[in-house]
């Protein structure tokens, strides 16, 4: 199994195919963040289907995929930072953590 890829409130899954039935989004936009700020992506095609309370969608990252958010990545470039993501298919993820109570989601 591949290693997740975590991105704040957000998790990447590498997988082998897209499912059946899912249509490219014209957003750059993956998800809003637990404090409203957005998880966006440059060079990668988001497709949302919600599949359960963890799973809200897919990404195709093409060459040169970069994860874009004000507080998560490797390098600052203006005002969010950036993150390379390896070429691929990838199941968006909401993250979630255990704790005393249950499961519960990251808030980031």
């Amino acid at each position: 199994m591949n290693k997740p890829i975590r991105h704040g409130d957000l998790c990447l899954q590498k997988i082998d195919a897209l499912p059946e039935g899912v249509t490219a989004s014209d957003t750059a936009i993956m998800m809003e963040g637990s404090h409203g700020n957005p998880h966006k992506v440059k060079n990668g095609i988001a497709y949302f289907k919600n599949v359960d309370q963890y799973i809200f969608g897919y990404l195709v990252a093409k060459k040169g995929c970069v994860l874009l958010h004000v507080d998560h990545g490797d390098r600052q470039n203006g005002s969010v930072k950036e993150a390379d993501l390896p070429e691929g298919i990838y199941e968006l993820r909401k993250q979630f953590e255990q704790t005393h109570e249950g499961l519960k989601p990251v808030v980031d």
